[in-house]
């Protein structure tokens, strides 16, 4: 199957892994020394296997849109660890947090981040601190508890997802990073106090599951999101 042909230039596609499902199991092979390795490093046995499935999840998916087999795919990293595959006219991206995994393909650059938002904890003003901009720490002060948390982590989630995209890492000072609405209150533009980022940048809110909240950045202000179950 190829499915690089459904992609159109304005597309986006998002898969949803489950990484609770035993089946990612039987697709390990395709892994190489590298992850394996990874893999191992991993504190607990449940993360050593939602890395693994992780990995061989992305690994398949990618082979559906490209005429390479899983095992065969060459991941080259960019300057700042950012994974890429040379050669083929593809951007993807990956995040994986508690049970769930994303997988996110374009014929463009692109940035995906999912986190756990549903838990409550006690840590949750110093991430403030450290993550949010000054006005946003602002608007978050006003809010109340159940919702400073979900708004907290759909900023998170940006922000990271903006990073990823434009391969910054740890470079980029989340802080001086902020957003302001692009189209209606469903689209956000990113902008930043200490640089000017290289090409617009267009935030996009994902369906995530229960507990989670999960964003895209991509640099159109009209991308079509289409979701997939793996």
């Amino acid at each position: 199957m190829n499915m690089l042909g459904s992609l159109k230039d304005n597309d986006a596609h998002v898969w949803r892994v489950l990484l609770d499902d035993a089946k990612w199991d039987d697709y390990t092979a395709v892994l190489n020394n590298a992850e394996r390795e990874k893999a191992a490093r991993y504190r607990t046995t449940t993360l050593q296997q939602h890395y693994r499935r992780c990995r061989s999840a992305l690994r398949v998916i990618l082979a559906r849109y490209i005429n390479v087999a899983a095992a065969d795919l060459n991941f080259h990293l960019a300057e700042h660890g950012k994974p890429e595959l040379p050669g083929h006219r593809i951007g993807f991206n990956v995040s994986h947090s508690g049970d769930y995994a994303l997988v996110a393909l374009a014929k463009h650059e692109l940035g995906v981040d999912l986190e756990i938002a549903g838990k409550e904890r006690s840590d949750l003003q110093g991430l403030i601190d450290m993550v949010c901009h000054p006005n946003e720490q602002t608007v978050l002060a006003q809010l109340p508890d159940a919702d400073k948390a979900a708004q907290f982590y759909r900023l998170w989630t940006q922000k990271e997802a903006y990073c990823k995209m434009l391969g910054l890492g740890l470079y980029q000072s989340l802080p001086a990073l902020y957003f302001k609405p692009a189209v209606g209150n469903h689209i956000w533009q990113a902008y930043a106090d200490d640089h000017v980022p290289p090409a617009p940048s267009f935030l996009y809110q994902l369906d995530a599951p229960a507990g989670y909240a999960a964003s895209l950045c991509v640099p159109l202000a009209a991308a079509q999101i289409t979701y997939f179950a793996a």
